[in-house]
């Protein structure tokens, strides 16, 4: 790795970075600076958006999922339909967790819908750092393993806002019962969080349901959407329409 990409992932340790800043304290031209973002987007150390590059996804915190090319395809398709479905929206609530982060990325990378994010994950507000959103960051307690801030403080901040949207991934599901997280702290300020919003989506993939994880933040009744991927099964999809879940699949890559 040459010394200038290992400035270039120094500064992205701060947050989102910009093409046109960073060329200039580099003394490099934006074309240069762009081969060097190329090359290492292709080793998976970061990603480019609109303007500029954040880290990867995996550079923050742990995949929970598999941790293949695919998977994460997968999660940016049901991040650009939700982005289709639900903007434009005023205001959301975007929870922690590796599908929300991509839907952020989405949102990065279009940057053209102004609009207000209340987020508990550090790495969706680093995502949308110098982006057209206003960013509200929680504030609480920060996770042992991942950059998410949870506990009483993020769940009193809260009570402060209200949202359009509220948007969350989920570590299991079951189509008769609802949507689980293996967190209690999680768990808590989810629940806390669908209060405060008018509408709620759930973006995971389809290899989360049929399983149960150690506690259950959202009925199918609070949901109103879910975005997933197309072999979610015919029988936990028609389950859930029956509850009045509108649900978008998306085509495997």
């Amino acid at each position: 790795m040459y010394q200038r990409q290992r400035k270039i992932l120094d500064i992205l340790q701060k947050g989102r970075l910009s093409i046109r800043e960073t060329a200039r304290e580099l003394g490099v031209t934006e074309m240069t600076l762009r081969r060097d973002l190329k090359s290492l987007e292709e080793r998976k150390l970061i990603l480019m958006v609109k303007g500029g590059a954040v880290l990867h996804p995996a550079r923050y915190e742990p995949e929970n999922d598999d941790p293949s090319d695919s998977s994460m395809d997968c999660k940016f398709a049901i991040g650009n339909a939700l982005y289709e479905r639900i903007m434009p929206a005023n205001s959301i609530f975007i929870s922690a967790g590796t599908t929300s982060l991509a839907f952020a990325k989405v949102i990065a990378r279009r940057n053209h819908l102004p609009m207000t994010v209340i987020t508990n994950s550090l790495p969706v507000a680093s995502t949308l750092f110098r982006s057209c959103c206003k960013v509200i960051l929680l504030g609480g307690e920060l996770r042992t393993h991942s950059l998410d801030l949870t506990g009483p403080i993020a769940e009193k901040n809260l009570e402060e806002y209200q949202v359009d949207w509220l948007i969350s991934g989920c570590d299991a599901a079951l189509s008769d019962y609802g949507f689980y997280t293996s967190d209690v702290s999680v768990s808590n300020l989810e629940k806390r969080s669908l209060q405060i919003a008018s509408k709620a989506a759930i973006i995971t993939t389809s290899s989360k349901f049929g399983r149960r994880a150690l506690t259950r933040f959202a009925t199918l009744d609070d949901i109103d959407l879910l975005v997933t991927d197309e072999q979610l099964t015919a029988d936990d999809e028609a389950v859930m329409i029956r509850s009045g879940v509108e649900i978008i699949k998306v085509a495997l890559l």
